[in-house]
């Protein structure tokens, strides 16, 4: 299957909480980030149907990251990967 993704995709690992209607907040961590979305490894959140509209923010910094809303594209055995709603 032809890579169908525009954006450079680079490995971070960062702690984030992902924030859903039905989950409430769940930790979790990236595993890669780009410019339009990004792959957070978590189990609890492969409940999430695609389409699923949830807001993340990378915690752990000394400043408070910005909230992102953001959609479920794809759910792995690892997590989910997410598009940036901009």
């Amino acid at each position: 299957m032809p890579e169908r993704r525009n954006a450079i995709r680079t490995p971070i690992k960062t702690d984030v909480e992902v924030t859903s209607e039905t989950l409430g907040v769940v930790k979790a961590q990236t595993r890669e980030l780009s410019d339009f979305g990004a792959f957070v490894e978590s189990q609890k959140l492969q409940s999430l149907a695609p389409g699923t509209v949830v807001t993340i923010q990378a915690v752990g910094f000394p400043e408070t990251m910005p909230k992102l809303q953001a959609e479920v594209v794809r759910i792995t055995k690892e997590g989910i990967g997410l598009k940036f709603l901009l």
